[in-house]
């Protein structure tokens, strides 16, 4: 049994070791209590600044959509561009062609009335491919509606002699013997030199009398290279400065056949009615050619 003293000092600890364990109790919650302090006034700080980073990753994709969005519409902006530029351009080719085939239908139905189409004079045709005609060395059909033929400019004959395609051609100052070389060519079937040549004669002796004979025979040469749109230019021409030359229904069979070839069946069937209403007495050999020419393009 212990002593009353050292009991006392037992209790004494016992209470002190408590009273201790209070205090640092006391400690623990005021420790727990502010740490749960901090986290309740950290937490929505944090939540916030997540919410934040969330928003501006969602304007940063809305912003990269619309740029994207306007890199498109700018190529699209720009190929649309080209498309315009590029049928810009075919409309004004094709306006072009279709001044060039009113110009064309001016001067046949000139032609046909007995009218001289001086409006239209030095305007340069164009083929069946829409290109500018290969005349060598003048486009024929310029030269009569321009009416510059030599005896109205006061060109004396053979002036235009010595003009030649690559030194090729060139005539010789007499009117027959320039007639005779020109059908040399034709007779050994070089066309090319026989159409410069032919060409140069009707340039060089416009009033000769082989000069309708040559014109003539070099809408023949254009007609026999294909070259409808030439052929057609030199038939006119002929019909118009020798209305009167024993080939001018001949003349105006081949013109028919010309705008034939250049795919102009209504020209075409006007030129052969005409031909046949104005010749009723041409050669039956050429009346036949026609109405073969009218029934293969189904002329009404």
């Amino acid at each position: 049994m212990l002593a009353p003293s050292l009991r006392f000092v037992t209790l004494a600890a016992k209470k002190r070791i408590r009273k201790v364990m209070i205090m640092m109790g006391r400690k623990f919650k005021l420790i727990a209590a502010g740490g749960i302090a901090v986290f309740a006034v950290q937490a929505p700080a944090f939540a916030g600044t997540k919410d934040d980073v969330r928003d501006l990753q969602a304007r940063m994709a809305v912003v990269e959509q619309a740029a994207t969005a306007q890199s498109r519409s700018t190529v699209k902006i720009a190929e649309l561009e080209a498309q315009i530029q590029a049928l810009t351009g075919q409309i004004e080719e094709l306006t072009f062609q279709l001044d060039q085939a009113s110009l064309r239908l001016d001067s046949m139905s000139a032609v046909l009335a007995g009218e001289s189409p001086t409006s239209n004079a030095g305007t340069p045709y164009l083929d069946a491919r829409g290109g500018p005609v290969d005349l060598t060395p003048r486009d024929p059909i310029a030269d009569a509606l321009a009416q510059s033929d030599a005896s109205k400019q006061g060109q004396a004959p053979g002036q235009a002699l010595g003009r030649s395609t690559g030194g090729a051609v060139e005539l010789p100052l007499d009117a027959n013997a320039a007639f005779d070389y020109s059908m040399g060519f034709l007779l050994k079937g070089d066309y090319q030199s026989a159409k410069s040549a032919f060409q140069l004669y009707v340039d060089a002796f416009p009033n000769h009398s082989r000069t309708p004979d040559a014109q003539f025979r070099l809408g023949e040469i254009h007609l026999a290279l294909k070259e409808n749109a030439a052929a057609a230019d030199a038939f006119i021409k002929h019909i118009q400065q020798f209305p009167n030359d024993p080939r001018s229904p001949e003349a105006y069979l081949k013109l028919g056949t010309a705008f034939s070839g250049l795919d102009k069946p209504s020209e075409a069937c006007t030129v052969f009615k005409t031909m046949k209403s104005k010749f009723p007495n041409a050669d039956s050999a050429v009346r036949e050619r026609a109405d073969l020419e009218m029934a293969r393009i189904n002329c009404s």
